[in-house]
């Protein structure tokens, strides 16, 4: 995972490994995989949550052994959506998603 990657205070960084990061991550990621029904672009693909974005139900999430990240908005309905939704984002480098934050910011 890159490093380099810097988030702005509207988004809480879950790449530090306290309890209450961890706890956030595990929490995302769960969401994420009940949200992802057959047919969605992340469904079966590994993902690591980075990143909760303060201001609305956005995570960042990088994909494993890729260059890949995505930008994906949480519906929070506890079960799988109808692809597209979760609505989701692709960035093949690091630097293309950081552009993106902070234009949306």
């Amino acid at each position: 995972m890159d490093e380099r990657l810097r988030f702005s205070n509207t988004w809480w960084d879950l790449r530090l490994d306290g309890p209450v990061e961890r706890e956030q991550r595990q929490a995302l990621h769960q969401e994420l995989l009940a949200e992802v029904a057959d047919g969605h672009p992340l469904h079966r693909r590994p993902v690591i949550v980075v990143a909760k974005s303060e201001a609305s139900d956005d995570i960042v999430v990088h994909l494993p052994a890729t260059t890949e990240w995505a930008r994906v908005h949480l519906t929070w309905k506890g079960s799988a959506e109808t692809p597209p939704w979760p609505e989701t984002e692709f960035y093949g480098t690091v630097e293309a998603l950081e552009r993106h934050l902070n234009e949306a910011d």
